[in-house]
């Protein structure tokens, strides 16, 4: 078993069931894909699931510190920024609670990634500045 899926594993035990079920993840990509599930879900419960939120982000932040590698399907940051970060301004409620769970200075790397989904640069310094606003007046810790 990869490291990355290890990792998996041990931080969603809720994906437990879908792996033994056949769902075979061949590449991070694959685990992205229910991660992101995972994570739009956990804004639909009331209230909304910090704690499944907060592994999402933590997972995603591990797998932004591992070494590149050369293999688009093994690369870890490459399937975390297509399969996380490019799809949140798609998501209104992910995007809304952004500043509780990333840094300006993230936020500001990912900037060509949320610029992908967002069709103009209105669009881009709305949700720019939507977040900015929001990040002042939080004073919790960043996960990524």
């Amino acid at each position: 078993m990869e490291d990355w899926l290890t990792k998996a594993r041990e931080s969603f035990p809720e994906l437990l069931d879908k792996t033994s079920q056949n769902r075979d993840y061949n590449s991070p990509t694959d685990l992205w894909i229910d991660l992101f599930g995972l994570l739009a879900n956990s804004y639909k419960e009331q209230p909304i699931n910090d704690d499944l939120i907060g592994r999402i982000y933590d997972y995603a932040a591990w797998c932004f510190a591992q070494p590149q590698t050369d293999d688009v399907e093994t690369d870890l940051s490459s399937a975390t920024a297509v399969g996380l970060i490019e799809d949140i301004p798609l998501d209104p409620k992910i995007s809304d609670d952004l500043y509780r769970w990333m840094s300006v200075e993230s936020f500001l790397g990912f900037e060509n990634l949320f610029r992908n989904h967002l069709d103009t640069e209105d669009a881009y310094r709305s949700f720019r500045d939507q977040f900015m606003e929001k990040k002042k007046r939080y004073a919790g810790p960043s996960r990524i």
